[in-house]
């Protein structure tokens, strides 16, 4: 009897503990967050040849559903680019990508020294401008090389480290940025095609890059060189030969910084209760009223590129890659399988 009444004064306890927790219960109504348009400028002037590219988009908006709608792209909008000489020229909008402009003019090229200015004004009236953003030089890529590795990243370990060397200047704050994209052929068993009675498909090409942001300031290596920066890993596939180009961009500091903002909080990773990530912002602002940031930049850069073609000719290496590279050679036709892949062979192969 003891042991029925001691369940009997839990199971009461226990529901009136239940009843308290539902009857402090209540609804609140929270407000709907309501997040205005935002520009978001991409573009930069480089000394390559033109033309010069910028995107222009709206910033997705907060709906009842607290979903975000995708960027917008901008139509319409009327771009200049101007140096500190005087020197103008516009952009016409690409119909075929929209919130994507073009400069017009072939003589109007970047030059290392000239610093240079974006005004945009919108269809609605606002006119934004950026603030100048000097061209400054870059060291030359003295060599890009590659090594041949089995303890590479991702579902496919066996491939290359591909390295770049560089001479920093003396005594000049320098900033770099480096980027690294390629083609690697895949390969499939192919399909057949009873009209031609041949193979369709067999082989394509995927583009591969890095994706992450790899920035440097000179303060730690200010005159020395630059030795075996990794900067990408392509696994092997197959046998065929791999196109990879390497680019070292010239920044401001200024341009350096927002990057480095970019990259914290691409990378960031804490707990709930870290403060939430701010938008990054840049150097364009409202001319009505500079407290009004679009966000993104437009930058200047001097830029240095270098090719390799990687061509493995060892034969116990080739083994490996034979070996290790079968699990991806599936059946059926190389673009299907592999989506954005070329059946063309990229130029420099």
């Amino acid at each position: 009897m003891k042991i029925i009444r001691k369940i009997k004064s839990k199971f009461i306890l226990a529901t009136l503990l239940s009843g308290l927790l539902v009857s402090c219960i209540r609804e609140i109504d929270l407000a709907i967050r309501v997040e205005k348009p935002v520009l978001v400028v991409d573009g930069m002037i480089t000394n390559e040849a033109p033309p010069y590219i910028v995107k222009l988009t709206y910033t997705g908006i907060y709906e009842a559903s607290n979903r975000i709608n995708e960027n917008q792209a901008i139509s319409g909008a009327r771009i200049t680019l101007s140096d500190d000489q005087g020197k103008k020229t516009q952009f016409e909008q690409v119909l075929e990508e929209p919130g994507k402009y073009q400069t017009n003019d072939p003589t109007f090229r970047g030059q290392t020294g000239r610093t240079y200015t974006l005004m945009i004004e919108l269809p609605n009236g606002e006119v934004y401008e950026s603030t100048p953003e000097k061209l400054s030089e870059v060291p030359e890529i003295n060599q890009v090389y590659s090594e041949f590795t089995e303890t590479g990243s991702g579902e496919q370990n066996v491939g290359y480290n591909v390295f770049l060397d560089t001479k920093d200047p003396k005594g000049v704050p320098n900033y770099y940025r480096w980027q690294a994209n390629g083609y690697r052929m895949r390969l499939t068993t192919g399909v057949f095609n009873p009209i031609t009675g041949a193979m369709d498909n067999r082989q394509c090409w995927q583009a591969f890059r890095r994706e992450n942001i790899d920035i440097e300031t000179d303060a730690d290596f200010d005159g020395n060189n630059v030795q075996k920066r990794l900067m990408i890993y392509s696994p092997a596939y197959t046998n065929a030969p791999y196109l990879v180009e390497v680019s070292q961009f010239s920044l401001s500091r200024d341009v350096y910084q927002f990057w480095r903002r970019m990259n914290e909080q691409l990378t960031r990773t804490g707990s709930i209760f870290d403060p939430l990530p701010s938008p990054v912002e840049g150097n364009i602002s409202l001319k009505s009223d500079p407290n009004k940031l679009a966000l993104g930049y437009f930058g200047a850069s001097a830029i240095s590129r270098k090719k390799l073609v990687i061509y493995e000719t060892d034969e116990a290496k080739r083994q490996r890659i034979e070996v290790s590279a079968q699990p991806f050679v599936l059946t059926g036709g190389c673009t299907v399988l592999f989506p954005g892949t070329t059946p063309f062979k990229p130029s420099g192969w």
